[in-house]
């Protein structure tokens, strides 16, 4: 996450709270309705969860091998990002979706699609992270958990059985240079008119220290925020609205599209203190936080997609 952007001010309170305040930007998408027989959720807590998610952090974040017989110390140089992004490209690839890079020169994201099962379905959902970090820091929590999550949703969705409209699971290269990799993707999505009705992205979800089990919500629009408050309702968290910008959500809602960024308390203040330094390590994420997140993402995009 890039912090120097960020704007800190908390606009918002608990789940429920009436006095949320959110921007009018867009409503999102409504969920889509069903001609035919419902379709299933994903399973709420799948037995492979956490060790999917500890895996992939630990690899991204050089406590684990990322290929045979390497270590990323950080993923800011242009030849670890590049072994990031092969990492990354394999690991879409072999949860069924179809993988393409988004080069732009000087980086490229990592753009993997699933397309809807429903005939005649154009619409898109994209869910996102960062994989790049800054110079000496491994980035376990910034960013390997919003990559992480994004990998797992990803499993989870290609599972469903029925979806309504396809979804874009994009990880963004350089986040922590100016937002260059989601701006470049953001625009060329709006050049080329792509119908996308939502766009999550998850930066920095492996932080808890006072057990509350909160997510803050950055710029939601009123209809994400519904969603999100129904999520954390049905997976037993909580979230809060905030006017945080600053990190690649804030590409996307530049050009239109409804946005939302979830992350850890960073405004509120229980955030971790290993942000951008080497203590940045697979060691110090709290697990079962993580987890919480990505149930989280899953119930919210998997009902976008018409699953009940």
């Amino acid at each position: 996450m890039k912090r120097a952007w960020l704007l800190l001010a908390l606009a918002g309170c608990p789940a429920g709270d009436d006095d949320a305040v959110v921007p009018d930007d867009g409503a999102g998408p409504d969920r889509p309705p069903r001609d035919g027989p419902p379709c299933p959720a994903p399973v709420a807590a799948p037995a492979w969860l956490d060790g999917f998610l500890a895996d992939h952090v630990a690899r991204l974040a050089g406590a684990a091998d990322i290929a045979p017989g390497v270590r990323l110390a950080d993923r800011a140089t242009a030849s670890r990002r590049t072994t990031a992004r092969t990492y990354l490209a394999d690991q879409l690839t072999g949860l069924g979706l179809t993988v393409s890079l988004d080069d732009y020169g000087q980086g490229a994201n990592v753009v993997g699609e699933l397309p809807a099962t429903a005939a005649g379905a154009t619409e898109w959902i994209v869910v996102g992270a960062h994989f790049d970090t800054v110079t000496g820091s491994p980035g376990a929590n910034d960013n390997a958990t919003g990559v992480a999550t994004a990998l797992a949703v990803a499993r989870a969705l290609a599972e469903l059985p029925c979806r309504d409209r396809g979804v874009k699971v994009v990880l963004f290269d350089q986040e922590e240079t100016d937002l260059i990799g989601s701006t470049t993707y953001a625009t060329r999505q709006f050049q080329a008119g792509t119908p996308i009705l939502a766009v999550h992205t998850i930066d920095q979800v492996g932080w808890d220290a006072d057990d509350d089990l909160r997510f803050e919500l950055e710029l939601p629009t009123p209809a994400l925020l519904a969603e999100y408050q129904a999520g954390a309702a049905a997976v037993g968290a909580q979230v809060v609205s905030t006017t945080t910008s600053g990190t690649d959500h804030t590409a996307f809602r530049e050009r239109g599209f409804a946005a939302i960024g979830l992350t850890e308390e960073y405004v509120s203040g229980d955030t971790t203190p290993h942000y951008h330094r080497p203590t940045d390590t697979a060691a110090t994420v709290d697990r079962a936080y993580h987890v919480l997140a990505t149930r989280l993402v899953t119930f919210v995009v998997a009902r976008e997609l018409g699953a009940d």
